[in-house]
């Protein structure tokens, strides 16, 4: 009888063990996040899967259920409608399409080859909202939309990255406000123009880009100009310094 009672005793304390031990592991992995319309950011849109995006230089890794994701995976909102479907490898992003809320296309994304790699962002009405090619992660090309469909802003870099080539930004009625143009490639100098929205030229003048400085600074003379086209002032500078 004794030896009964011991055994039954020593029984129930393991499976009291394996109870726990399997409780702690259940807690330790994470479960599968609920999604609701919040995750749509006003003004970035879906922006959570980015972090597992490899090609942008994410490194985080999605695991499910303990383990890594790999091959596609679809999220769903709380009412059942897509959120996202991509393709893991190892817990990270090739490629993938997010959705909002309504049903439409948030953005996509895509691998070209090893080094290259493109996105392109929507307004929730299908709008074309950015246009963004990237060379090893980072942006060579930059085109955002306003909801009309006109473009804003314009961004292009050389091969290597490094330099500014053309950056131009616009009024919501498709007026240019203002422009970086390279002239020379070598000596990295550009023009710089300012709008009025009427398209009257504000101001423009040079620019150098500064190795010291790591940036782009005014150089040679400046002229401004009133809303009517007259002449404001004028401005010189020399190694982005105004002189007095």
């Amino acid at each position: 009888m004794i030896k009964f009672i011991l055994t039954t005793f020593i029984a129930l304390l393991f499976f009291s063990n394996f109870t726990a031990q399997n409780d702690n592991l259940e807690a330790q992995i994470k479960k599968d996040p609920v999604f609701t319309e919040d995750i749509v950011d006003e003004v970035y849109g879906i922006t959570y899967y980015e972090p597992y995006n490899i090609a942008l230089n994410g490194d985080s890794v999605r695991l499910k259920r303990g383990y890594a994701v790999n091959g596609w995976l679809e999220d769903h909102y709380q009412n059942g409608k897509l959120l996202h479907k991509g393709f893991y490898i190892d817990g990270q992003l090739k490629i993938y399409k997010n959705y909002y809320p309504n049903g439409a296309l948030e953005r996509e994304f895509t691998n070209i080859d090893n080094f290259r790699s493109k996105a392109t962002l929507y307004y929730d009405d299908g709008t074309v909202k950015s246009q963004v090619k990237y060379v090893e992660g980072y942006p060579k090309l930059w085109i955002d939309y306003y909801p009309n469909g006109k473009m804003e802003f314009y961004e292009e870099y050389n091969k290597n990255l490094q330099h500014i080539i053309a950056q131009r930004s616009y009024y919501d009625n498709g007026q240019l406000s203002s422009a970086l143009e390279l002239l020379n490639k070598k000596k990295l100098t550009y023009s710089k123009t300012e709008y009025y929205e009427d398209g009257t030229v504000k101001m423009k003048g040079y620019m150098k880009y500064s190795k010291d400085l790591y940036d782009y600074v005014p150089m040679g003379t400046w002229v401004y100009y009133n809303a009517d086209g007259t002449e404001q002032k004028e401005e010189s500078y020399v190694d982005g310094k105004l002189k007095k």
